[in-house]
């Protein structure tokens, strides 16, 4: 059971953060189940599990329903992001010295290793790595204001999700951004920082919504083939 809970939740989690269902949309049990070819008990568990990971939404009585991450929504969430993210680095790089560095090599570190790994769990350690990088960032600006205004915007759902559309060469740039990161807090150049984080969150917003569009292209693609067979 847990095989088929596990294949309904990869299959869910990537339409949700692809854009292939409509925000409010609600997920049913039985054609769900029954698309997968799976009892209906592995499909409500899947189903939790997107609840906790904040792309749905459960209301008592009301059922699952997608939740409300529109276009606008990223695209502002990415805005705000690009206005205030890259001044809190240029703050870290000033600011951090030797204990940030440190932080930011590890995460580097880490992320790299879970990269050329590849496989089953490389993407949650991706995730992991890329949040530790851009909270100690943040941590390290001495800003508390930044800090509550940017904090929950890196822990977006949708967007801490979005590497599950990555390949592995945007991977690898992303990774590279991180490096040369940590190349300004080294240096302590704030406007190296700040620019590298600028270019940095420009690329990912670009890259994440191309990604949505192919899918969503895909994935419309595909429901129109299966009409014309019935």
């Amino acid at each position: 059971m847990r095989q088929g809970s596990d294949k309904a939740y990869e299959v869910l989690r990537q339409r949700l953060v692809g854009g292939h269902y409509k925000a409010g949309t609600q997920l049913k049990e039985e054609p769900l189940a029954r698309e997968f070819g799976l009892s209906r008990t592995p499909v409500r568990a899947a189903l939790k599990r997107l609840v906790a990971d904040g792309l749905a939404t459960a209301d008592a009585g009301q059922g699952i329903h997608v939740a409300q991450w529109s276009d606008w929504d990223i695209e502002e969430t990415f805005q705000l992001r690009m206005l205030l993210e890259p001044y809190a680095a240029c703050l870290a790089a000033e600011r951090g010295g030797v204990a940030l560095v440190t932080q930011l090599k590890a995460s580097n570190e880490q992320m790299a290793n879970a990269i050329e790994r590849g496989g089953e769990g490389a993407v949650a350690q991706i995730q992991e790595a890329n949040r530790s990088f851009h909270r100690a960032l943040l941590d390290a600006s001495g800003s508390p204001r930044l800090q509550t205004i940017l904090e929950t915007m890196i822990d977006m759902p949708i967007i801490v999700r979005s590497f599950y559309l990555s390949t592995r060469s945007e991977l690898e740039q992303s990774l590279h951004h991180h490096q040369d990161l940590t190349v300004a807090a080294t240096a302590a150049d704030g406007e190296l920082a700040r620019q590298v984080m600028q270019l940095h969150l420009r690329m990912s917003y670009h890259r994440f919504m191309q990604h949505r569009d192919q899918y969503r292209a895909a994935s419309e693609g595909t429901r129109a083939s299966g009409t014309d067979r019935h």
